[in-house]
Parts: structure tokens; sequence; C-alpha cells
């Protein structure tokens, strides 16, 4: 199984973090769909630039998630 963490940076907010596992061996996922340093990614309804973090002496992957387009919470 593999453990990763997501860290959500909002300005102007504190940063929020999750832990996600998949299923299998190997690069860590999003829905399905592998994790590419730099790529766009759909998270909750929310599209985020999703950046590698290395931390030096952690075997956990760690991904800073930035976001792309604010969500507009006026919408109906």
């Amino acid at each position: 199984m593999t453990r990763f963490q997501l860290v959500f940076r909002r300005p102007g907010a504190d940063d929020e973090s999750e832990f996600r596992y998949n299923n299998d061996e190997g690069a860590p996922h999003i829905d399905g769909t592998k994790i590419v340093d730099g790529d766009r990614y759909a998270i909750r309804g929310v599209e985020w630039l999703v950046r590698r973090e290395d931390h030096h002496g952690d075997d956990l992957a760690r991904f800073i998630c930035t976001l792309v387009v604010e969500p507009d919470d006026d919408l109906p």
C-alpha cells in the first residue's frame, strides 16, 4: 500500500493536509490517475496545481496543492 500526503494551500488561510493511501504499491494516484509533478487535478470538485515536495530522510511522498482558480461559492 502506498501512503502519501496532500497539503492544500489557499491564499490567506492555514494549510490543510490529508493522508491518502493507494490500494497497491507504486506511485501515488489521485482518483486512479498517477500524480505527475506540476500537473493539475480536480480534488473534491476544485482544480489544484500539484507539486511534489521532497523531505530529506522521509519516505513519505508529500505534494503541495495550490488553487488554480478560486471556487465561486455564489454559483447556483
